[in-house]
């Protein structure tokens, strides 16, 4: 609890005035509920006995002093009073009721909204080695369920926790005054479920901790069934889809299960306990009442307090048992939030210049017992076209990823403008490239808001323009709402074609000085291709362009053009020397223009 509450307390802090007022009202609450049964008590001994036939009887509660000086037979002004005095507890019920859950719940929504976004904040902020670590069903628990669930420490658990044990110790107290004896069984009771709880506790902390991991097993295969769910169709997985579901869905279902049994088995032995004590505890107020040892009033107190102690046990072990789950999480909302970035840390607060030039000297990234990428060096002066070319997994990916940050490498280094990489803010260093990527991500939102990421409050025509370049008319306006059409989550509603015209756009908008396309137009025709790509050249100015693709045809105009083979570049040149090395890129431009000619292929004519 100690490290919970170093980890949680500056959100709350600030809210602390508040949480201190619905704290007190709580104990207000608690404090009228157990007068309840007094006031009750002295009814019933000096008016509803009396006027019954039998005689007002002694009392020994501490609140006689609400009548006294009254006369013993002023049975209608005795009543008025007390009856006056549960009234007004009655109004006060209410307005601390309202304190307690109006002031805590509200302002504590503040402090839960600030654990999300600081969670959101690390998300987005985070580098590929540490996001790495945690699968998307755990990154989603983390941003929506785990402040909810540490808030609720807070405005719930502590809560409930402080009035159960007051409620229990006053309760006792009143109890004793009334009899000693009463005391004995409610504190064996107590001791025997403390200790009930205690030995369950281990047992439900495991249990906990993996319905967590069985939850994020489950949103991460959900996840991927949403937003897989053309592939599969395609491929007419959906059978073993539904079986990958139902095999995460029966472990987490095994999970409650063990679960259900294991607070059964718990609750059956504390309500047994709970039950031994209120039946002892009626039998001897019985026997105390017959031997005239306490009075019919003080009979209906106790029942009353031993109603109140069976409660609050039950809202004892209730709020321990939910306090070990919000544990679970603030231990996982934090584990992440505290986690060191070590390469985020790495990055400086250096500005970049506005006209980079890119330099690799000896770069290597391991994979298991070999290289994804080994010993690359490149040299990328502001305003060269570079394109890259290569088997599948042959690195040309990662080669982007790494001059932009966004992947580390293992041996030598990468230098922006002759200063490392990790010199400069990060922030800023992405602001220097326009990264369409291989796969394509779109929001649910309109054509125009995607391709206006970068800004969403740019000027119309400047969204109009980078939508031209990337042919993105050429469908746009075929929609009746053009630009303004919504498209679904990932793209759901257009075509592979039409997803990464959109991503080229997005792209071409943000307007940065190194512009990178990552095989964006693998599902353009040559046609569509080719149009896009003269109108990048066309309007990249001076700018860096680097493009990797497996069309040889789309790198003709490049100044360099590298092709990978097993993460290394084993050929490098202009499009001339390369055709006249007759290596692997002049075999594939030879197969690739044959087949366009001889093949009906689409840029044929």
């Amino acid at each position: 609890m100690r490290e919970f509450f170093k980890n949680s307390f500056p959100y709350f802090k600030r809210h602390l005035p508040a949480l201190i007022f619905s704290m007190v009202c709580g104990i207000g609450l608690t404090l009228l509920t157990l007068i309840t049964p007094q006031i009750v008590s002295l009814l019933v001994d000096r008016v509803l006995t009396p006027l019954l036939g039998g005689e007002a009887a002694p009392s020994n509660s501490p609140f006689l002093f609400l009548i006294s000086g009254v006369e013993g037979d002023a049975y209608t002004k005795i009543f008025f009073i007390l009856a006056g005095t549960l009234l007004a507890g009655a109004v006060l019920v209410f307005l601390f009721s309202y304190g307690k859950w109006y002031v805590g719940h509200l302002v504590t929504l503040k402090a839960e909204g600030r654990l999300r976004a600081d969670a959101m904040k690390k998300i987005g902020e985070a580098s590929s080695p540490l996001l790495e670590k945690y699968s998307s069903g755990d990154l989603i628990l983390i941003a929506t369920r785990d402040p909810s669930n540490v808030r609720d420490v807070y405005v719930h658990n502590a809560q409930f926790l402080l009035n159960g044990i007051l409620s229990a110790l006053i309760a006792s107290v009143f109890l004793g005054n009334i009899h000693f004896s009463l005391l004995f069984l409610p504190i064996a009771g107590g001791a025997a479920c403390a200790v009930i709880v205690f030995l369950f506790n281990g047992r439900a902390r495991r249990y906990y901790d993996d319905v967590w991991k069985h939850s994020s097993r489950l949103n991460t295969t959900v996840q991927e069934s949403v937003y897989g769910i053309r592939t599969v169709a395609s491929f007419a997985r959906e059978g073993e889809r539904r079986a990958l579901f139902s095999g995460d869905n029966e472990r987490l279902l095994k999970t409650n299960y063990r679960g259900v049994g294991l607070f059964a088995k718990r609750a059956f032995l504390t309500q047994g306990v709970r039950a031994v004590v209120f039946c002892g505890e009626l039998a001897l107020a019985v026997w105390l009442g017959i031997s005239h040892r306490i009075t019919a009033g003080e009979f209906t107190a106790v029942m009353g307090y031993m109603g109140t102690l069976i409660w609050q046990l039950t809202s004892v072990l209730i709020n321990i048992n939910n306090i070990q789950k919000n544990l679970v999480s603030a231990r996982r909302l934090f584990g992440f939030l505290n986690t060191p970035d070590e390469v985020a840390a790495k990055y400086g607060h250096t500005m970049p210049a506005m006209r980079p030039s890119i330099c690799f000297r000896n770069v290597s990234v391991k994979s298991g017992d070999g290289y994804a990428l080994h010993d690359v060096s490149l040299e990328i002066p502001y305003g060269k076209r570079v394109g890259i070319m290569g088997r599948t997994g042959a690195g040309k990916t990662l080669l982007c990823k790494l001059m932009q940050g966004m992947a580390e490498c293992d041996e030598g280094e990468i230098y922006i403008d002759g200063q490392p990489l990790h010199t400069y803010e990060r922030e800023e260093l992405a602001r220097r490239f326009s990264y369409a990527m291989q796969n394509v991500f779109l929001f649910s939102n309109t054509i125009s808001a995607n391709i206006a990421l970068y800004d969403p409050f740019a000027p119309e025509k400047d969204i109009l323009r980078a939508g031209a370049l990337a042919e993105v008319d050429e469908f746009a306006r075929r929609f009746p709402e053009g630009y303004q059409t919504t498209v679904g989550e990932k793209g759901f509603g257009l075509s592979g074609g039409q997803k990464q015209r959109i991503s080229i756009a997005r792209a071409l908008f943000k307007n940065a000085p190194i512009l990178v396309f990552d095989d964006v137009t693998s599902a353009l025709d040559m046609e569509t291709e080719h149009a896009v790509f003269n109108n990048i050249r066309k309007e990249c100015g001076e700018r860096t362009l680097v493009i990797v693709t497996h069309r040889a045809t789309a790198l003709k105009d490049c100044d360099e053009i590298l092709f990978l083979d097993g993460g290394e570049i084993v050929e490098r040149g202009s499009f001339a020397s390369l055709m006249e090395m007759k290596g692997n890129f002049a075999e594939i431009y030879t197969r690739q223009t044959g087949e366009m000619v001889f093949g009906g292929g689409e840029d044929a004519q």
